[in-house]
C-alpha cells in the first residue's frame, strides 16, 4: 500500500496461477469496484506458472476509514481472494 501526495492510496494484488487468462476483480464492501484499476498481462515464469499484478487506486480517506477491499482472481472454475484493510497492514514507522 502506498499513500501518494494526491490523497490517493494504491493497493497491489500479486497473483501466480497455472494459466495466462485469469480474471482479476476488486471488491469494496462486497460491491465490485470498476474504476482506478490497472492490471498487467500475465507473464510466464521458468516454473511454467504465470504471474500478474493488479493495482487499485483509492481515496486515502477510504483507506483511513479501514474499509475492506478484496482482490479476487479467477481462472476457470478456480477462484482465490484476499482481503486487505489498513488495520491489518504492517506500517513502517517514520
Amino acid at each position: 500500500t502506498t499513500i501518494l501526495q494526491s490523497n490517493k492510496a494504491s493497493l497491489v494484488c500479486l497473483s501466480s496461477q497455472s494459466g495466462p487468462f485469469a480474471d482479476v476483480t476488486w471488491m469494496s464492501g462486497g460491491s465490485p469496484v470498476v474504476t482506478g484499476i490497472s492490471t498487467s498481462t500475465a507473464v510466464k515464469q521458468p516454473d511454467q506458472t504465470f504471474h500478474m499484478s493488479s493495482y487499485l487506486a483509492i481515496q486515502a480517506s477510504d483507506w483511513n476509514m479501514d474499509k475492506v477491499y478484496t482482490c479476487k482472481v479467477s481462472l476457470g472454475s478456480q477462484t482465490a481472494e484476499k482481503n486487505i484493510k489498513k488495520s491489518e497492514c504492517l506500517t513502517e514507522q517514520q
